[in-house]
């Protein structure tokens, strides 16, 4: 019966001392390490994919426009241009009128660079345009470039593909 007693006392010494009733700082640095990592990919990831989207979009939306001015050109046969500003293009008349709305591009999206002949691309009755050229559109978020290929024969736009 001492002996029952002994080990009994001897498992309950064991059990409190090797159970702790806690966490240590370092189970929770830890936990907080793999927390913060997950929450950073979270969002950054969709941050950047929807700056990919912007550009993808915007380049297309100018790419409208363009044909847009050009059918405009053919149809009513009279020259038509397609303005670019800082952040915007639309469509004028030869008098100065717009048509439609002026399309202000996505946050982050700006110009990064133009040729003449997209200072104004301007088309003419039968379809063409006046002079070819190119608009590069950047991301400046991401860096990314699009660049957007005017020909003056056919007066068609293109995206060019890196």
């Amino acid at each position: 019966m001492f002996r029952q007693g002994l080990t009994k006392n001897l498992k309950q010494q064991t059990i409190l001392e090797t159970g702790k009733n806690g966490i240590t700082f370092i189970e929770i640095l830890v936990v907080v390490t793999i927390l913060s990592i997950i929450i950073g990919f979270s969002v950054f990831y969709p941050f950047r994919s929807l700056s990919t989207t912007n550009l993808e979009i915007a380049s297309k939306t100018i790419c409208e426009i363009l044909n847009t001015a050009r059918s405009y050109a053919i149809a009513e046969r009279k020259n038509f241009k397609v303005i670019f500003e800082d952040n915007s293009c639309g469509i004028y008349r030869n008098d100065g009128t717009l048509i439609g709305k002026v399309y202000k591009f996505p946050q982050f999206i700006v110009i990064k660079e133009k040729t003449d002949g997209f200072s104004p691309a301007e088309f003419l009755p039968e379809g063409a345009a006046r002079q070819a050229g190119h608009l590069v559109l950047q991301d400046t978020s991401t860096k990314k470039t699009k660049k957007i290929i005017l020909y003056n024969l056919t007066g068609k736009t293109k995206i060019q593909k890196k």
